[in-house]
């Protein structure tokens, strides 16, 4: 199989999942418990694919200055999401302004939708939770942009795997797993804010489309960039590409695991179970990449 016929494939695949995160609030109440424990373990999995796999490759196809650009891929996201806010998983206190159901038939989230609100003590009628009509856009907006960064970490990834064995490796693997695990939590985020602020089920299925193909959008702008370098420059921008994604990695799973250790203490020992679940499912994929250099030698 080749890379773009792969890379197609798995990005198929990440787009039926977000599909599936943003029909979440349309057909079912999710339970505050078990999403803190999903966004847990999807961190846990971001951590292990940054620090196991995305920054060893990026300095190996690199140099050890090229890690550098992992600061700035995390400054980059967190200067984009205090301007969105975008990136935030909380439950809301707040009513649907109608119930909705997914064809029809799916019972509402009206009691317990979640959306981005970590602004932990704010009133509830601040402009992240409100009917606000552009409310749900910014959030969108800044979630795009984090979704074509997710789109180049996983074509930097099998870019660096097909380089280096002629297929994919535990850096792609091991990418592409936590992009999926962590991708239905954005949509249902995108869905949500929709909902809340009384947009048509219609409208939201068609928004949540668009974000979900934001991410292959990013990977063809991956390749449209390194296919006008040399074979030289190819390999330069792709460990810049990794460093820069693990810092975005980064990023994303320290704001969702961070804010536990003040607002989540009930839940402590399941929470931290579900993060080193998802960080050791990294260790565990970086093996392949050991059994992959024993082979080699």
């Amino acid at each position: 199989m080749t890379m773009p016929v792969l890379l197609s494939l798995l990005c198929a695949l990440i787009v039926a999942a977000s599909l599936l995160g943003g029909a979440a609030p349309l057909a079912m109440v999710l339970n505050h418990t078990r999403l803190q424990m999903y966004l847990s373990f999807s961190a846990g999995t971001m951590l292990g694919a940054a620090f196991f796999h995305m920054l060893p490759e990026a300095v190996r196809l690199g140099d050890a200055g090229t890690s550098r650009w992992a600061a700035v891929g995390l400054l980059a996201l967190f200067f984009l999401e205090r301007f969105f806010s975008f990136h935030q998983h909380e439950s809301s206190s707040r009513k649907s302004p109608a119930p909705r159901s997914l064809a029809g038939g799916g019972s509402s989230c009206s009691d317990d939708v979640h959306h981005h609100a970590h602004d932990h003590g704010r009133d509830d009628s601040d402009a992240h939770v409100s009917g606000h009509p552009l409310s749900w856009g910014t959030a969108t907006f800044g979630l795009a942009i984090h979704s074509l960064a997710g789109g180049v970490a996983l074509a930097s990834a099998i870019a660096a795997d097909f380089g280096e064995r002629g297929w994919i490796g535990g850096t792609g693997w091991g990418v592409f797993l936590a992009t999926i695990l962590h991708k239905p939590a954005d949509a249902m985020t995108v869905v949500s804010l929709m909902l809340h602020s009384g947009s048509p089920n219609r409208s939201a299925h068609l928004v949540n489309l668009g974000f979900a193909l934001m991410l292959p959008l990013g990977a063809i702008l991956f390749f449209l960039g390194i296919n006008h370098l040399p074979v030289v420059g190819t390999s330069s921008l792709t460990a810049i590409a990794l460093a820069f994604s693990a810092g975005t990695f980064l990023c994303i799973a320290l704001s969702d695991i961070l804010p536990e250790l003040q607002f989540h203490a009930h839940d402590r020992l399941k929470l931290s179970l579900a993060l080193l679940a998802g960080f050791l499912l990294m260790v565990g994929t970086s093996a392949i990449e050991l059994i992959d250099s024993a082979h080699a030698h």
